[in-house]
């Protein structure tokens, strides 16, 4: 058998294969070895690419045409790109590539092929690189074959595929592309298929699109396809949608063109239930090789299915772990989005600092050592199992109310979206139901103490903080110090990294609840008073319930200042500028700091004396402090140094301590105001009250931060320990450095194992998911994510079909084609007849999108999954019932476009909910 150097049977490529091969050819070849029907053919492998680049000196073209495109020179871009595709098509294929490439081709026989760019950078987790690369079909004969191949070499420099690769932090230098050369099926119809459904991410349905012709006129988004959502498991039709295809692609003899479907096709389904059963037999096939839900295209000709393409679908949200493999459905609730509307992650050993936190909150030391199935995470978050509430009907009632004390100061999409999920799933929730006793008896059986010592240390701090509040304050501090000095004097008797691992897994609960709500309840009585007030004031200025206007529930639970009857927003002045508030102070400290330095001409650096004070005090908080994993402003001060810069560069400091004072002023003026109000309604005693209260207000309340800034200097206190273990781990070479001990676990540190590939896997996932929009609030055990619940719709309502997640607010720019840009600003919602990846660019800039044609497997709503943009397909005349400038909310998760106002005299755009 003769051994080639450039090229290569598919049938004897593999997974292993990719850097030599390329996404696409890799796939193709593991799908032969599972033995599915895929068209001949052979791959012109990476070293080809390579050799033909360096024998036609283009990489210094190359490094120019990155180098413009990392300036972000947009203007010289597109010449740039035009430059070297001319070089590349003009190149001349070295000779023994050739030899060989014809040797495959001859031994095919020589027929019409496609031909497909197979890049190493391509269908990658979290990158699939839809559409990016060039195709091409139909081609015939070897002058043709070589031309196709040069075009798809270039395509890996294309203006799209550059812009794809910034936006998914994929280094564009030292990349290869290889060629697949396959059999073209001169398919009859043909299609794409998603082993999950890409719009909800349901593993349980499978979607599948259809029409007649090649795909091309499917992925390019020209013509509506027949589409069908299928359960995977029974194989009933969950829905079906018919379109009238009016065009299809074609083979003609330069390529493929685009003509008209003959009139009586146009609305026949293009699939029957037998080929449509026969398509899920081969995608559950696929899916299970694979072990990861696929992106298949599939074609159909003389009475056979082929597979032409699989990738994995990388835009849907991963599982939360451990996963349910059970038939029951739980739901389970995104829980510091709930508790601190965070939609970022958190760092490997982030997710473990929590989990030991609750776990020590709520389970007994047995259970501690077991896996909690009720305590999940997924790319970063936490996810915890609520299923077995949500059955209860009472529950549900209040929840829909906001009627339960404990969602006070959570984020109420979370319970919306809880609240419909469970309203979809009711039938199915009931069917486990579990007895009350049964459920109770399953907790005790399982519970710790934790919540027991809280809640017995609860009510003697309160009646404290009731009877004493001038001494709370202090006595709350002096707890959460005392706290701080246990942890620091056992940690000094920390010798091993197992007694480490275990101080670490322990004391999560210490510096959490511990600390936490254990000074909290001295403090808690003290943020009363201007609830109290409120209600006073209510007798007097109105109640907020008759305006027909929501209150402030969530913060006060009582009516806004304008609400009440003053008109010139009184109360709101008194909350401003509150003394005694860490934040406050920690943010004054800086103002005073810039002022210094400008006055003195100073330049701040981490070396200076005040910037060394200021780090001294506040050096132990971060931008994202309740992750135990990332930089403190101690360890890495250039947050710090830049927010001081501009503070001087702008002259704010002069601003922000004008403004403090000015508030501060107008804070104490205004409750003067309040009670003068109420004394001239003649109740001069509710007066003396309110004033009283609004005072102790202003004195008390800034010690609500309090709690916080000492909890997370016992995160510190950890977070050092750890720091230790991985100079440890760093000196016996199982580290490259010692803050990689952030993106592994415990169970990784007592493996004994090197960790650097970990950390790199880890530290790749994490940036990837910093940069995730939108995050599911709620979601559950059959992969179906919810990121906001649909609101009650007025009248200008459009519907289409939805095909990327997220609702977004912006005006409307109407485009026919993408050399069109210029038109199109920051935040715009891109309205046009379709998308292909000529588009790609435009991406970057808008924040929304609207198509007539496709389907959520067309390019548009593929590229927006991808890019976190909501997106509505097959929105029919979008173009027309549309205006430009127009201000709409897309809802990519129901398909429906609500005009808000009309073009004239709109506002700028901006996003209602990203999240």
């Amino acid at each position: 058998m003769q051994k080639y150097q450039f090229v290569q049977h598919l049938k004897d490529l593999g997974k292993e294969d990719l850097p030599l091969a390329g996404g696409k050819g890799a796939n193709l070849g593991e799908m032969i070895a599972a033995g599915l029907p895929v068209p001949e053919g052979f791959v012109v492998l990476v070293e080809a690419y390579r050799k033909f680049v360096a024998e036609n000196k283009l990489e210094k073209e190359i490094v120019t045409l990155l180098s413009i495109a990392a300036n972000g020179q947009s203007e010289n871009l597109k010449d740039a790109v035009e430059r070297v595709k001319g070089m590349f098509v003009k190149g001349k294929i070295p000779a023994d590539i050739l030899k060989e490439i014809d040797d495959l081709y001859d031994g095919t026989g020589k027929p019409p092929v496609a031909v497909r760019s197979s890049a190493t950078a391509e269908d990658l987790p979290g990158a699939s690189f839809a559409g990016q690369y060039s195709t091409f079909l139909n081609v015939k004969g070897k002058e043709e074959l070589h031309e196709a191949i040069k075009k798809c070499w270039a395509s890996l420099w294309n203006e799209r595929a550059i812009s794809y690769r910034a936006k998914q932090n994929i280094v564009s230098e030292d990349l290869g592309h290889g060629v697949v050369v396959q059999k073209l099926i001169a398919a009859e119809k043909s299609g794409i298929l998603f082993t999950a459904n890409p719009v909800n991410g349901r593993r349980d349905q499978l979607s599948l699109s259809s029409s007649w012709g090649l795909g091309e006129a499917i992925v390019s988004g020209e013509v509506d396809p027949d589409q069908w959502v299928i359960d995977k498991k029974t194989g009933e039709t969950v829905s079906a949608y018919i379109a009238e295809k009016k065009v299809m692609t074609v083979r003609e003899a330069g390529g493929t063109e685009l003509v008209s479907v003959e009139s009586r096709k146009q609305e026949e389904p293009t699939l029957d239930e037998a080929e449509r059963k026969e398509l899920l037999d081969m995608a559950m096939k696929v899916e299970e090789y694979f072990r990861s839900p696929q992106d298949l295209e599939w074609a159909y000709a003389e009475g056979r299915f082929y597979l032409v393409q699989t990738r994995p679908i990388t835009t849907l949200y991963p599982m939360p772990q451990p996963q349910d493999t059970g038939d029951e459905l739980r739901i389970y609730m995104n829980l510091l989005m709930f508790r601190q509307g965070m939609s970022a992650p958190v760092t490997p050993i982030g997710v473990e600092f929590f989990k030991h936190m609750l776990k020590g909150m709520f389970l007994n030391s047995r259970e501690r050592r077991k896996t909690a199935g009720w305590l999940k995470s997924a790319a970063g978050r936490i996810f915890v199992d609520v299923t077995e509430v949500l059955k209860f009907k009472k529950v549900l009632e209040r929840m829909r109310s906001y009627d339960i004390p404990a969602l006070m100061d959570t984020e109420p999409m979370t319970i919306k979206a809880l609240v419909d999920v469970a309203d979809r799933n009711i039938t199915e929730l009931k069917k486990h139901k579990k007895p009350v006793i049964s459920l109770l008896f399953g907790m005790i059986s399982k519970m710790g103490f934790g919540m027991f010592r809280l809640n017995f240390v609860a009510k003697p701090r309160t009646i404290y903080g009731t009877l004493l509040p001038d001494k709370a304050t202090a006595k709350a501090l002096q707890y959460g110090n005392r706290q701080l000095a246990l942890l620091r004097e056992k940690r000094s008797k920390l010798k091993s990294i197992d007694e480490k691992l275990d101080f670490f897994a322990k004391e999560a609960l210490t510096t959490s609840f511990t600390i936490g709500y254990g000074m909290t309840f001295y403090l808690m009585p003290l943020f009363g008073y201007l609830d109290r007030a409120g209600r006073i004031m209510i007798k007097y200025f109105g109640d907020a319930a008759a305006t027909g206007k929501p209150g402030r529930e969530v913060s006060h639970g009582f009516a806004t200042a304008a609400e009440i009857g003053l008109g010139s927003s009184e109360l709101e002045k008194v909350e401003r500028a509150v003394p005694g508030s860490v934040t406050t102070e920690m943010g004054l400290d800086m103002l005073f700091i810039a002022k210094k330095l400008d006055q003195s001409g100073e330049e701040p650096h981490p070396d200076h004396p005040e910037i060394k004070r200021f780090l001294e005090i506040y050096g132990h908080r971060s931008t994202e402090e309740i992750d135990i994993g990332v930089l403190s402003w101690k360890e890495e001060p250039t947050y710090v140094i830049n927010l001081i810069n501009s503070y001087i560069d702008q002259k704010v400091y002069r601003i922000g301590l004008e403004k403090f004072e000015k508030d501060r002023h107008q804070a104490e003026q205004a409750i003067t105001t309040i009670a003068a109000k109420i004394r001239e309604k003649g109740a001069g005693k509710d007066a003396a009250k309110v004033e009283k209260l609004l005072r102790a207000h202003r004195k008390y309340f800034g010690a609500r931060e309090l709690p916080k800034s000492v909890l997370v200097r016992g995160i510190g206190i950890l977070r050092d320990v750890l720091l230790e273990i991985g100079a440890e781990l760093q000196a016996g070479g199982r580290l490259d450095h010692e803050t990689d001990v952030f993106f592994v676990t415990s169970a990784d540190i007592r493996s004994g194992a090197k960790l650097q590939d970990t950390v790199r896997q880890n530290r790749e996932e994490y940036e990837r998911e910093l940069l995730r929009t939108p995050v599911p609030r709620v979601m559950t055990s059959s992969g179906e994510t919810i990121y906001a619940v649909t609101e009650d719709q007025g009248d200008d309502l459009l519907r289409g079909i939805p095909a990327s997640p997220g609702v977004y607010e912006g005006l409307v720019r109407i485009l026919k084609r993408p050399e069109e840009d210029n038109r199109l600003r920051q935040g715009d919602i891109l309205v046009t007849a379709s998308t292909n990846p000529a588009w790609t660019p435009l991406f970057l800039k808008i924040g929304g999108l609207i198509v007539e044609t496709g389907t959520p497997m067309s390019h548009g709503p593929v590229v927006a999954r991808e890019y976190g943009i909501p997106a509505v397909a097959g929105l029919r005349d979008a173009t027309s019932r549309l205006e430009d400038g127009q201000r709409v909310r897309i809802n990519g998760e129901t398909g429906s476009v609500e005009i808000l106002d009309s073009g004239a005299g709109a506002l700028p755009a901006g996003a209602v909910d990203r999240q």
